[in-house]
């Protein structure tokens, strides 16, 4: 990972609601490898989550992806050169059809998803977190990667979610 990009993720380490597990996971993954995305070969790799936040509705963009089977917030792999916002600037284009600019952004937090598929290259995200601070509007979301998406306050968006009680739960700290 280029330093720009690790500069981005020690911020949200400091931080003192994450549990030390997933502070020394992404310690673990920073030291034990010169590879971090998905494209140079290492199944444990770097992600980046967005959630587009309508702060003066207080509600939350989120799509059944389908993969995952269960209400997300859009993201996606950080590319070779990438840093995790860079990523979500580019995967808001790509999965919603919005531009947006890294200031739009808000560093949210981290977490640690353990994928188990092997077949497709991915054991593990090590996933950065980002509000996207947009009003709410129709998105015109990436129907190969979504069954549906839609608009939710914060509490109807944390009942959507059934299979990731801990996506749930990073959420939540938005109430």
């Amino acid at each position: 990972m280029n330093k720009s990009a690790w500069d981005e993720i020690t911020p949200l380490l400091d931080r003192t609601q994450l549990d030390i597990a997933t502070i020394d996971a992404f310690n673990d993954l920073r030291t034990g490898s010169m590879v971090h995305t998905k494209a140079e070969g290492n199944p444990r790799h770097y992600c980046s989550f967005f959630l587009p936040y309508d702060e003066k509705l207080k509600m939350i963009y989120l799509g059944h992806h389908k993969k995952a089977n269960d209400w997300i917030p859009p993201g996606g792999h950080i590319e070779l050169g990438e840093t995790p916002s860079d990523a979500a600037v580019r995967e808001m284009q790509e999965e919603l059809g919005v531009a947006i600019t890294k200031d739009q952004l808000t560093p949210f937090t981290l977490s640690v998803k353990q994928i188990n598929r092997p077949e497709s290259g991915c054991m593990a995200h090590y996933d950065v977190w980002h509000l996207v601070r947009i009003e709410k509007q129709d998105f015109n979301y990436l129907e190969s990667e979504y069954f549906d998406a839609g608009w939710f306050t914060v509490a109807e968006g944390i009942k959507k979610i059934t299979r990731n009680p801990d996506f749930a739960a990073i959420i939540a700290k938005l109430l």
